[in-house]
This record gives C-alpha cells, sequence and structure tokens, in this order.
C-alpha cells in the first residue's frame, strides 16, 4: 500500500468513526445515558431502573452508543457493566470527544433520574453492608485468599515513611477491619480515626489493637461524606482493599479531597482488574479491581495529583496497586 493510499484508508476510518459518533449521539436518552456514566459503571439493569424502561430497549441504545464509540463494556466476573470508554491519544477525534463530553456534562441531569441513580447506589452499599454484618467473622480469613497484608505490609510501611508525615498528622482509615494496617498507623501518629459503616466490622478492628494502641484511635461508625459534612479535616487518607466494596468509588476521590488539607495525601491499596467472581460471594466485593488509569481519572477529576505507585504482584495470580494521590498546595 502507498502511502497515499494509507493515507485515504485512514482518513476513510475517521470518516466512518464520525459518522457513527454523530448517529449514536443523536438522541435525548442517550445523552442522559451519557451523562449518568460521566464517572461511574453501571449494569443493564441498574440503568433500566434508572431511566425506568425495559431491558430490551435499554439494550439498544447501549448497543447503539457503543457502535459509536462513546461507551464500551468491562465484564466483572459474570456481569458486565458499561462505562465511557477510555479514548486513544491517537485517535483523529480525541479533541471532539474530549469537547463533546465535557459538554455534555454542563447539561444537568433531571431531578428524578438523579434521584434513581442515587437509590442505586443505596442499594450497593446496602449490599455491601449486609454482607460484613452477616459474614464479620469469617472476613479477615476470607480476604487472606485474595491478600494478606503481611504481603504488601513492607510496601506500605515504606510508602508512608518516605513522605515524612509527622507524628502530629490527622490520619483516617476507613473500612481498617482486623488489618494489622490500623495498628501500624496508630503506632506512628498520635491522632488515627477509623471510621467503618458496619458495627460488626468495626468492633473488631477495635479488638484487634493492643491498649496503649487503642488509647490512639477514635473509632467511628459511619461513611466518609458524614466526616465531610462535619467539618472534618485530614493530613492522611488510607483506603486498604476497601475501595471495591464502595457503591462509587468515583464519589470517594471527591469526599477525599474534600476531607484533605492542602497537601494532604490519599493512599489507596486495592487490586487490578481480575475475573475471579467467586470474590463476590466469599468477601462481598462490588468490584473485581481497577485499571490504574480509572484511580488516575477520578482523582485527577477530584483535583488530586498522581503521587507515588507501586505494583505488586501475589502467587496466587492476583495483582495489588499501592497509590498515593495529593491534594495540592493551595
Amino acid at each position: 500500500m502507498t502511502a497515499v493510499s494509507a493515507l485515504q484508508a485512514t482518513s476513510s476510518v475517521a470518516a466512518n468513526d464520525l459518522l457513527a459518533l454523530c448517529k449514536s449521539a443523536a438522541d435525548g436518552l442517550r445523552l442522559d445515558i451519557l451523562r449518568v456514566l460521566q464517572d461511574e459503571s453501571f449494569g443493564v439493569l441498574e440503568l433500566c431502573h434508572i431511566f425506568q424502561m425495559s431491558q430490551p430497549g435499554m439494550s439498544h441504545h447501549l448497543k447503539v452508543l457503543a457502535s459509536g464509540g462513546l461507551v464500551e463494556t468491562r465484564r466483572e466476573g459474570n456481569s458486565i457493566f458499561y462505562r465511557r470508554p477510555m479514548i486513544d491519544s491517537g485517535s483523529p477525534l480525541i479533541h471532539l470527544m474530549d469537547s463533546f463530553f465535557e459538554t455534555v456534562d454542563r447539561i444537568p441531569l433531571a431531578p428524578e433520574v438523579v434521584a434513581r441513580t442515587a437509590e442505586v447506589h443505596t442499594e450497593r452499599a446496602r449490599s455491601s453492608r449486609q454482607f460484613f454484618e452477616k459474614h464479620a467473622d469469617q472476613f479477615k480469613d476470607n480476604q487472606s485468599l485474595i491478600a494478606d497484608f503481611t504481603h504488601y505490609a513492607a510496601c506500605v510501611r515504606d510508602l508512608i515513611s518516605n513522605e515524612q508525615i509527622g507524628p502530629a498528622a490527622k490520619v483516617l482509615e476507613v473500612g481498617p477491619g482486623e488489618s494489622e494496617l490500623l495498628a501500624m498507623l496508630a503506632s506512628k501518629f498520635d491522632q488515627v480515626t477509623a471510621l467503618d459503616n458496619s458495627r460488626e466490622m468495626l468492633a473488631k478492628a477495635q479488638g484487634a489493637l493492643t491498649r496503649e494502641l487503642k488509647a490512639r484511635v477514635s473509632f467511628v461508625h459511619g461513611e466518609a461524606e458524614d466526616l465531610a459534612a462535619s467539618g472534618a479535616t485530614l493530613d492522611l487518607i488510607v483506603m486498604n482493599m476497601v475501595l471495591h466494596h464502595l457503591p462509587s468509588p468515583a464519589r470517594l476521590f471527591r469526599t477525599a479531597s474534600q476531607l484533605l488539607n492542602p497537601a494532604g495525601r490519599l493512599l489507596i491499596i486495592d487490586l487490578r482488574p481480575h475475573n475471579q467472581d467467586w470474590a463476590r460471594d466469599i468477601c462481598g466485593d462490588l468490584w473485581l479491581g481497577f485499571e490504574p488509569s480509572d484511580l488516575e481519572d477520578w482523582a485527577a477529576e477530584a483535583g488530586l495529583e498522581r503521587g507515588q505507585s507501586v505494583y505488586l504482584g501475589l502467587k496466587n495470580g492476583f495483582q495489588i496497586q499501592v497509590r498515593l494521590f495529593h491534594k495540592p498546595q493551595t
């Protein structure tokens, strides 16, 4: 193929892609779907609830959006979730798609759509909370089948030490459970808060500490949003294998940004994507890991900057990502 014919072929593909994009976007409902998917992933049935329509109808609209490159699917075990695409930096349509999504996001959603989206989040959170209330006694053993804290404890300790955060820093661990991480934090910092929406798991966390370390920890039952609403400020927020239990991971980044002081840090320890659907049943996982780019996008949208990153492979095939994000100095 000559250079001219190759250029013509590329131009033809770009033109077809542009035409497909325009056709798939030319519908009010599909624009609403794209706004709901701004920083979220939803299954077909969840979208059916949000937009109060049948599954065949929703599947048709999602198929049209996918044909135009405006949504992509991600398999979570036996479930399929829809999300906005990761745009190839080399695509001739990248600037158009960036501008298109930016414009779409400026249009507010109808209040009833916002309310039903919140209902989906509430149902996800309820399912997760019920799991922990029912399986609190077995959770540590079940979690160790995936990633025991001892496998990456040294990495986490070194990363925190390298940040040179003083002992007077205000530190929060979300969902500490019985992991030794809370003890590590309490031995290093004077003011540590352990936050969990499950009273059973919070009691487990409290029981795992010595009397000396327990005196340095405040145990709070609730959500991160509750702390943000109270006006609390923090210097370090730590989430160890918690993000994949949250109904809206992207929202956590926004809440963390609200809670953090300037130059504060958010430390996320979680799994990279995997296809082990049994983790839902024995560990209550809502999400089967995250692409590193997902965390970076959510952090950027929340005004947080990427810091140090470490990736660890475990013998059982799971991969852990230890990610640090900073709130900029004002």
